[in-house]
């Protein structure tokens, strides 16, 4: 098991803002419980975006998506499931989303993925979420 953690530490009062990077963090969801929201197409890249129906809710509405909530990245290369990206909520604030890829077996995939990568890219969407398809979850409909 790799770890690696870390905290920024702001202004007197600002607390610290947890760097969500520690491999083995994220629980593999229950893929059959998530709605597929939508779909991006990139050349031989197709990937299928998931999360619960709760977090779509919350998005429409305005507010932060629930603790516990799983986004899946369900990622396909030339029509063969090549990895899965999972984000996490998994605390209160609005920061407190963890990252992991998985293989397709949905073991853990530590050969070239790095969730530090992803926490720090994720960054970029701090004001929708940490998501880069917001809108599209803001603007599904069942």
């Amino acid at each position: 098991m790799v770890l690696a953690s870390g905290y920024l530490m702001l202004p007197e009062g600002s607390g610290g803002t947890p760097a969500h990077a520690e491999t083995g963090a994220v629980t593999f969801p229950e893929l059959d419980r998530l709605v597929h929201y939508t779909t991006v197409r990139r050349g031989v890249t197709r990937e299928h975006m998931l999360t619960n129906q709760s977090a779509l809710e919350a998005i429409q509405a305005g507010k932060p998506v629930p603790t516990g909530t799983h986004v899946v990245l369900v990622d396909h290369q030339s029509d063969v499931l090549a990895r899965y990206l999972v984000a996490e909520k998994t605390g209160g604030g609005p920061d407190d989303w963890t990252y992991q890829a998985f293989n397709p077996d949905r073991s853990i995939k530590t050969d070239d993925e790095n969730p530090e990568r992803c926490h720090s890219c994720h960054q970029s969407r701090q004001d929708r979420q940490y998501m880069f398809t917001f809108n599209d979850a803001r603007s599904f409909k069942n």
